[in-house]
């Protein structure tokens, strides 16, 4: 799982600078040094387990959930180290620190600061927890759990697809994306219901993955999952009619692109992972 985490993580950053990149001033080289390092600090669970020859430590004070925080930091961090550099640069030039150009100079190096921190915190911080439902459990529980929430996302989204192709009649919220309508959000629920249902009470025991929580557990699960992903996929069609472009990126041909893909996976990998310690399922 680990080089589909980093190529999603990255490439779904890449795309995002690229797009911002179409208005603001952003490097998306460092932008992408910045996700690589947050992304190391992130799995050092993994690492650790690879190195000791043995599973990290439950009881360690930091967590697995910890390292995330502390990778998204180091990403910051490092991206503010870039941005103090940069300052540095521009105060030796000689330039007026009164004038206007060094302050629309200084401005536009913060912008990017702070675009960039986005960036890494959006993507890097939500996709990681995607990792952490794989890494709870034992290898097995873990997987499926994995492969269960993937599933009710990506059929939440398929529902909604059909179900506003075939009844659509309501625009949900039609100044950022007018496909979308409420009919097809209520399809992607009751599918992702459905889906919930399918996995965690029926294929999931199968596998010796009982099935932990109430009842409806997976009913809200599922609808919660939908919800937030609904709001992953409307920010990136803001970004987009944002900068005029029809797809997030080229990096999957046929697919509109990595961040298409990813685009409600992002909120959801919180959630999920937060349904999973809940044991709503």
């Amino acid at each position: 799982m680990t080089p589909l985490y980093f190529f999603f993580t990255l490439a779904t950053a890449f795309e995002i600078a690229q797009l911002l990149g179409k208005r603001w001033p952003i490097s998306i080289g460092l932008v992408l040094l910045h996700c690589t390092f947050s992304c190391l600090v992130s799995l050092y669970p993994l690492w650790y387990s690879l190195m000791m020859g043995k599973v990290y430590p439950l009881d360690c004070p930091v967590g697995r959930l910890g390292w995330v925080l502390i990778g998204v930091l180091s990403g910051v961090g490092t991206s503010g180290l870039h941005t103090l550099w940069l300052f540095q640069s521009e105060s030796q030039k000689g330039v007026n620190v009164d004038s206007l150009s060094y302050r629309t100079s200084i401005e536009r190096t913060l912008l990017v600061w702070v675009v960039s921190s986005f960036i890494v915190t959006y993507t890097v911080g939500c996709l990681s927890f995607w990792f952490l439902v794989r890494m709870h459990g034992n290898s097995t529980s873990g997987m499926l759990q994995l492969i269960a929430l993937l599933a009710i996302v990506k059929f939440a989204d398929a529902g909604a697809y059909f179900a506003g192709k075939a009844f659509g009649r309501h625009k949900l919220v039609p100044a950022i994306s007018p496909g979308k309508t409420i009919e097809g959000l209520v399809g992607g629920m009751l599918l992702s219901i459905m889906v919930a249902y399918v996995f965690f009470r029926l294929i999931l025991p199968g596998f010796q993955v009982l099935a932990t929580g109430p009842f409806w557990g997976p009913a809200i699960l599922g609808c919660l999952l939908t919800l937030v992903g609904l709001v992953g996929d409307l920010l990136e069609s803001m970004v987009k009619r944002t900068v005029g472009a029809k797809d997030s990126g080229a990096l999957l041909p046929g697919l509109g692109g990595v961040w298409d893909v990813t685009d409600s996976l992002l909120p959801a990998a919180i959630v999920g992972y937060l349904g999973i310690i809940a044991k709503l399922t």
